[in-house]
């Protein structure tokens, strides 16, 4: 998924191909996601790279620091397993949970949020340190 995300900003105007070499150089040998990377970086700044992935996948972004969710909801996905997977459940409306990600093609979160709540799950984007 790096290397197809770094062709894919490259190819969008977002980064240029010496700037995603830098921060795949600076990726290497870590377990940070070059999304991350880029950021810390400032090739790129966190609106932009979740706008991105929302056009790419198709899945609506949204800003974490805007909203006001309730305690009751967070409860719903243990700590640790929001941590494992950087999720953060925002809102639930009858047996849907909308679920924030820093990732949303990780599959597996979205199944064992899933399988532990006994409901469907409706990812959305967001940057991980919004």
């Amino acid at each position: 998924m790096n290397r197809r995300l770094g062709d894919l900003l490259v190819a969008e105007g977002l980064v240029k191909q010496e700037e995603l070499q830098r921060a795949l150089a600076e990726q290497k040998g870590t377990t940070e996601k070059l999304g991350s990377v880029l950021v810390r970086l400032k090739l790129v700044n966190e609106e932009q790279l979740t706008g991105f992935l929302s056009r790419q996948y198709g899945i609506p972004s949204i800003t974490l620091s805007q909203l006001d969710i309730d305690p009751g909801i967070l409860r719903l996905v243990p700590p640790q397993i929001a941590r494992k997977y950087e999720v953060l459940p925002v809102k639930r409306a009858a047996n849907t949970l909308t679920l924030a990600m820093a990732d949303p093609t990780n599959v597996f979160a979205l199944d064992d949020v899933s399988f532990m709540t006994n409901l469907q799950v409706l990812p959305v984007v967001a940057s991980q340190a919004a």
